[in-house]
């Protein structure tokens, strides 16, 4: 039997019906060389059926406990049925991007079942004649519960999903995946009382009324001592609250613009020490000031960005489940000079990674661990019930989580995979998600959030490439023909 962590089932707990914690990644596909029978439902089912063995997520599925006196736990799921998996769905002949945004918004605002594997592909068969995307292309939707896979773990298991043509004989190969049954009652109390003593006794060790044994002691690495930068800044406390900051729908928006990532590479040697990340966050914070000041609702304070951040150990690569922690990094977005706020942006994520680094990042995976299944329950509902009733930001104002997806070629139906978007889950008080997913040398800068928050998804989506615009207009250290990004995933 595997149960799940506790940092894992925080994500069930936290659902209500505002707040769905499933990702949906948005995959576009040039069908330039397809057959256009291989582009079907039946095509797709008969690929995904090669490729169950690829993860035990396919056909596993949740079992809670009565009262949810311990941590839910998977089992197989035995009337497992591909086809309520495998869905399709069409776009006008006439359709647009706008179009194809708002199919994607609607998929993604659909909860997954908790008596099913939590995953879904939907097929969009044709997007033929979209400005921006290949003359012949389709897509495919993949939405997954946050509950079984973070970022890491979604990247990796789309690299194993697709086609490789470098490997034409690649297989699935045999399943290495265990049974998984249900505990029976007394089975789980029994369990239960053995992982709250276990859990009682970590957090003595945590609060320093235990020594912790010598051999953890000895297997744990070095922490190491960097030294702060040399101009860390001093943030301000608090933050402001924007018209992002309130009370989520239950219809989602959804947009995304995609970028020569080597365009992007590229700007940053205009700061010294500036990496992709801070050059990314600098294009957001710009695309959210324009958004604002065209809105009449800038704030005069920054906002700040809640960074998702993967800590894995180089052992854990390739593991299920979540072991992610996260950062703050202020947005600068009252600071206008698009270099400037780079600059800004670069020491202020120096800074916060320096202030991570001093708490360690991997406390929390202790800190959940303690807390006993039902309290964490109890705290989730009250979480939610709370944030419907205040609809304020704490901490941060949204979430911007980078992505890094598979550079090498990749390929499903015959399609050659373009670019990767995603649409993220939002709550109340924190009603926007901006997701930066890598593929193919590309780079997609995706927005979610509801329709009351953002009725008109495509003008944020236009602020940002015009953010895109200054900074690369600004960086440029010789004359060169600037690159037209292209509004896509």
């Amino acid at each position: 039997m595997q149960q799940l962590s506790p940092m894992d089932a925080a994500f069930l707990y936290l659902e209500n019906e505002s707040t769905h914690a499933h990702g949906t990644f948005v995959w576009i596909y040039d069908a330039s060389e397809c057959n256009r029978a291989t582009i079907s439902r039946k095509a797709l089912m008969d690929h995904m059926a090669s490729r169950l063995s690829v993860s035990p997520i396919f056909t596993r599925k949740v079992h809670r406990l009565p009262l949810d006196f311990d941590y839910p736990y998977w089992i197989d799921d035995e009337g497992f049925e591909l086809l309520y998996h495998v869905r399709e769905n069409h776009m006008p002949a006439d359709g647009t991007w706008e179009d194809f945004c708002k199919l994607v918004a609607g998929i993604h605002s659909q909860p997954l079942d908790e008596d099913h594997p939590l995953w879904e592909m939907t097929l969009i068969p044709e997007l033929n004649n979209i400005p921006g995307l290949p003359t012949r292309c389709f897509a495919i939707l993949g939405k997954f519960h946050h509950v079984a896979i973070d970022g890491a773990t979604g990247m990796d298991i789309i690299a194993r999903i697709h086609d490789r043509p470098d490997s034409p004989d690649q297989e699935a190969g045999e399943s290495s995946i265990r049974a998984a049954r249900k505990p029976g009652l007394r089975e789980g109390l029994f369990r239960a009382a053995v992982r709250n003593v276990a859990a009682l006794d970590k957090s003595l060790e945590l609060i320093g009324a235990k020594p912790r044994p010598v051999a953890e002691e000895n297997d744990a690495p070095p922490t190491p001592v960097a030294a702060p930068p040399a101009d860390m800044p001093v943030e301000p406390p608090g933050i402001p609250q924007t018209l992002f900051n309130r009370g989520v729908g239950n219809e989602s928006a959804w947009d995304s613009r995609s970028f020569e990532l080597a365009d992007i590479k590229a700007m940053r040697t205009a700061v010294p020490g500036a990496t992709v990340n801070d050059v990314l966050l600098t294009i957001c914070g710009g695309g959210l000031r324009n958004y604002l000041l065209a809105m009449d609702e800038l704030p005069e304070a920054p906002m700040k960005a809640g960074c998702p951040v993967n800590i894995r150990t180089a052992e854990e690569t390739g593991t299920g489940g979540n072991k992610i922690s996260a950062i703050i990094i202020n947005m600068h977005t009252d600071v206008e000079d698009p270099v400037e706020r780079l600059a800004a942006i670069t020491r202020s994520s120096a800074a916060a990674k320096y202030r991570a680094g001093q708490r360690g990042s991997r406390k929390v995976l202790d800190l959940v661990s303690i807390v006993p299944a039902q309290a964490q329950a109890l705290l989730g509902h009250a979480v939610g019930a709370a944030a419907r009733k205040i609809n304020r930001a704490f901490q941060f104002n949204c979430s911007v989580s980078n992505l890094p997806g598979p550079q090498q070629d990749l390929q499903m139906l015959g399609g050659r995979l373009q670019t990767i978007g995603a649409a993220m889950p939002v709550m109340n008080g924190f009603g926007l998600f901006i997701g930066l997913t890598t593929c193919a040398g590309r780079l997609s800068i995706s927005m979610s959030s509801s329709t009351n928050i953002l009725p008109e998804p495509s003008a944020l989506g236009d602020a940002m490439e015009q953010s895109y615009r200054e900074l690369r207009k600004a960086t440029r250290t010789r004359p060169t023909k600037r690159k037209r990004s292209r509004k896509q995933p």
